[in-house]
């Protein structure tokens, strides 16, 4: 791409349709300058055909995992992709999360417009609870053990308090949940034994849910598959879609989608999930734990 072609991109002062519409156009022009079809491109990265195609057409904004993933099969050169990436950021879709733009890092924020789009989640929690199932006492209390000032733990608070709304509440499709929780997290005093309290009997009220399953994976099961850290996948509404598995930790978060990948997750979960205790022993267990406190 010639550098009139990348100022273009950066300098654009189209609004929101017409700098998709543009990544769009781009993007197909990488594509077929690489000799790549759109079926081998939507192939490369894990993707449908339809979903390579609403990209191209500009009817889609392609998730930041997925653009990464098109720069990296297209062997686009630096310059460009910084340019595509500056373009890609420009884009406001008008989801619900950014009006907290100012407040979330990007890497969450990619998340979550992911997220939004997830027909499933299927969830392995090693050392806290989810965040779309924490109350606010105990979201509070892990924000301000991350060394936020005041003002940021509020504000992150609001962030995580609507996203669960519009998750939970307001989505017309809420999305299924299965959650595994080691025993570690639920066993961890965040914010003190009452904050704990509130947050056991919150678990308890959610198992009510029809979208939401939680199992107890307790410390007598033994070593596990997935001692190193906590993951999600997330399967989506179209069938032709593939599932994505993200990791996150201190030093960043991880996106994985290629089908070993895929297929390695997927039995590490489903091997949680036969060690982890049933709906009905989980209930048990939380309980119990109530009434040692």
């Amino acid at each position: 791409m010639s550098k009139r072609e990348q100022r273009r991109m950066s300098t654009t002062s189209r609004g929101s349709a017409g700098k998709r519409r543009l990544l769009g156009e781009k993007l197909r022009e990488l594509r077929e300058s690489s000799g790549l079809t759109l079926v081998q491109a939507a192939a490369e990265i894990g993707r449908s055909n339809p979903t390579i195609s609403r990209v191209e057409n500009g009817k889609r904004t392609p998730l930041l995992i997925e653009l990464k993933a098109l720069i990296d099969v297209y062997h686009v050169d630096a310059e460009t992709a910084k340019a595509l990436l500056k373009l890609h950021a420009g884009i406001d879709d008008d989801g619900w999360w950014d009006a907290f733009k100012g407040v979330m890092p990007t890497s969450l924020a990619n998340y979550v417009a992911l997220e939004a789009e997830a027909a499933s989640l299927n969830v392995f929690a090693l050392a806290a609870v989810h965040s779309l199932l924490r109350t606010e006492d105990y979201l509070r209390a892990i924000l301000r053990a991350a060394a936020q000032n005041a003002r940021e733990v509020d504000r992150l608070t609001a962030f995580h308090l609507e996203r669960q709304r519009q998750a939970l509440v307001e989505s017309e499709t809420p999305p299924e949940i299965i959650t595994v929780l080691d025993e570690a997290s639920l066993r961890r005093e965040v914010g003190g034994r009452a904050v704990l309290r509130a947050q056991l009997e919150h678990l308890l009220r959610s198992m009510g849910a029809p979208n939401i399953t939680l199992q107890v994976l307790p410390y007598d099961r033994g070593a596990h598959a997935a001692l190193t850290g906590s993951f999600t996948i997330l399967g989506f509404h179209d069938p032709s879609e593939p599932p994505v598995a993200y990791v996150d930790s201190p030093g960043g978060n991880l996106y994985l989608q290629k089908p070993p990948d895929m297929r390695r997750f997927e039995r590490t979960f489903a091997a949680l999930r036969g060690a982890a205790l049933d709906e009905a022993g989980t209930e048990r267990w939380l309980r119990t734990a109530l009434k040692e406190m």
